[in-house]
């Protein structure tokens, strides 16, 4: 992901408010009867002329759930994870 692990977790924990555990580089995350453990490790700034973007990698493990509230789940953060630009 391009991001830094602060706005990460700030998203993460506006998308799952008051489930989020942890951090600052491992989560733990239980909501709807599903729940998903998050390990960030910083990656290698992209780099396009001058401009220089931080990436995060991001594993993420289900540990709870079916796999519809999986799905949902990852659906959830995306939507709170996406950014302007088209």
């Amino acid at each position: 992901m391009s991001t830094t692990s602060r706005i990460f977790a700030a998203d993460l924990h506006r998308a799952f408010p008051d489930s989020v555990s942890g951090g600052p580089v491992f989560f733990r995350v239980s909501y709807a009867s599903a729940a998903m453990d998050i390990s960030l490790k910083p990656g290698p700034d992209r780099v396009i002329a001058l401009m220089r973007m931080p990436t995060l990698l991001v594993q993420i493990c289900f540990t709870e759930g079916s796999a519809a509230q999986c799905n949902a789940m990852l659906k959830r953060m995306d939507n709170y994870m996406q950014r302007g630009g088209g």
